[in-house]
């Protein structure tokens, strides 16, 4: 079994996937919505999916530009 780092794995992934928080990386693509919290972690909602994650304040701006570059609005 081969371990990356997150870091690491980042590198490694297509460019859809953005990271969202400390231990969290996410596939833009199949991002739906994302709830902003000004004062805390931002709600993403995922497409065809009940699944949930928080991305933190320091990662916000990354998902956002990413998901511009795709197209996406939120």
């Amino acid at each position: 079994m081969i371990k990356y780092r997150l870091y690491e794995l980042q590198d490694l992934l297509p460019r859809s996937f953005v990271r969202v928080a400390k231990s969290t990386i996410v596939n833009s693509a199949k991002v739906y919505s994302v709830t902003r919290n000004i004062t805390s972690a931002s709600l993403i909602q995922f497409a065809d999916s009940h699944k949930q994650v928080y991305a933190s304040r320091n990662y916000y701006k990354d998902l956002q530009q990413r998901l511009q570059e795709r197209g996406q609005k939120f």
